[in-house]
């Protein structure tokens, strides 16, 4: 039996768009980001980069979300708690 997720994480309900090509701000190199992914090495040197459209949709204020998604990498933008 399957565990349910939140709409906004389960890629049965994403679109088109939600899963993109960035450019490695280090060393141009272009790699695959999906859309609920914080952040990613870049392939080609290995640097760290941040996914510039991250969907954090309901975790900015969902109490499971650490839970469900795990720990985000700074702050979480919008929440200013």
């Amino acid at each position: 039996m399957n565990t349910p997720r939140c709409p906004g994480q389960d890629q049965r309900f994403w679109k088109p768009g939600d899963i993109f090509d960035v450019i490695c701000p280090h060393c141009g190199a272009e790699f695959e980001f999906w859309k609920d992914e914080p952040t990613r090495p870049c392939p080609q040197c290995q640097t760290i980069v941040r996914n510039p459209k991250l969907d954090q949709g309901c975790a900015k204020w969902c109490q499971y979300a650490e839970e469900c998604l795990g720990k985000f990498p700074g702050e979480i933008p919008g929440n200013k708690d």
